[in-house]
């Protein structure tokens, strides 16, 4: 039974933390703000969230699988979010277009 109230928690933790982001960057107005609140979904609500799944899960090929692809996001998620902030600041003209060295 400890089990289950913990993937609770982890995954309500998860979804409210997801339900803040998207509420944030709806009501920021800065690309860059916007961009700022989405990589919390990486750090933060599918960490949370891939934890609760697994808790649920148990030992099993599936568990697996899903801490597999939460360990994905959450490696690349930081490395997505400067690039696409680095494409948006050449677009706009904020910094240089070569690539630093």
């Amino acid at each position: 039974m400890g089990s289950g109230v913990a993937a609770e928690v982890l995954v309500g933790a998860g979804t409210l933390v997801a339900v803040l982001a998207a509420l944030a960057v709806v009501l920021s107005g800065s690309v860059y703000r916007r961009l700022h609140f989405l990589t919390v979904l990486n750090s933060a609500a599918a960490p949370l969230i891939g934890a609760g799944a697994a808790t649920a899960g148990g030992l099993s090929l599936t568990t697996a699988t899903v801490l597999v692809i939460v360990l994905l996001l959450v490696l690349t998620g930081p490395v997505l979010g400067a690039a696409i902030g680095r494409v948006n600041a050449q677009r706009s003209g904020d910094t240089v277009e070569e690539s630093p060295e």
